[in-house]
């Protein structure tokens, strides 16, 4: 028996590191991204942040933009052939001029951003200094935010990003918790 309930309390410690954030983090994330105007502010309906839901390169260079506080021009001069002249492409067009993604042929906007891609946009956008540089992008932007304690747990670095981990990411490099001026969601506020 002892046995068996060590194995569940190691399972469940690894379990915990992986999946780290509670639903609860990824909201509050949220909503302070909100509260900056970098995202829509669906603190009422907290379902409409689709925290689980990937995100596309596009929804991506939005936020990064907003965060980095870039010059966002209102027009589309059709710098990548598949990006078309929506709501998308002055984001993504002021992420190029600031070097924040290369000039390509192509953007695929509506491709799915990977967690490892993310990272280096957020690096870029906050002006974070990468802790290492051993020629592995990836590796090096992983680990440098393991390093600041952006993120925590064993993950797959090339598989889509989830909307919460940009949320959770980029307010931590926000230090949120100590912003006074931010009020943390509580299920609280819905109970009557």
């Amino acid at each position: 028996m002892k046995k068996l309930l060590s194995i569940i309390a190691l399972l469940s410690l690894s379990f915990t590191s992986v999946f780290a954030f509670t639903e609860a983090e990824q909201h509050n994330s949220a909503n302070y991204l909100a509260s900056k105007f970098f995202i829509k502010d669906y603190s009422s309906s907290l379902k409409e942040y689709r925290i689980n839901d990937n995100i596309t390169r596009k929804e991506a260079m939005k936020i990064i933009a907003n965060v980095a506080f870039l010059k966002v021009e209102n027009n589309c001069e059709k710098k990548f052939s598949d990006v078309e002249d929506d709501w998308g492409c002055k984001y993504i067009e002021a992420a190029l001029k600031a070097w924040f993604i290369s000039a390509n042929a192509t953007f695929r906007p509506n491709d799915n951003i990977t967690i490892s891609e993310v990272l280096k946009l957020i690096f870029k956008a906050r002006n974070l200094d990468r802790k290492f540089n051993t020629g592995d992008w990836v590796k090096d932007y992983v680990n440098s935010a393991y390093e600041l304690k952006l993120i925590n747990g064993d993950v797959e670095w090339t598989i889509d990003a989830k909307r919460w981990f940009i949320f959770v990411v980029i307010a931590k490099t926000f230090d949120y918790l100590n912003d006074k001026n931010f009020i943390l969601y509580s299920d609280e506020v819905n109970v009557k």
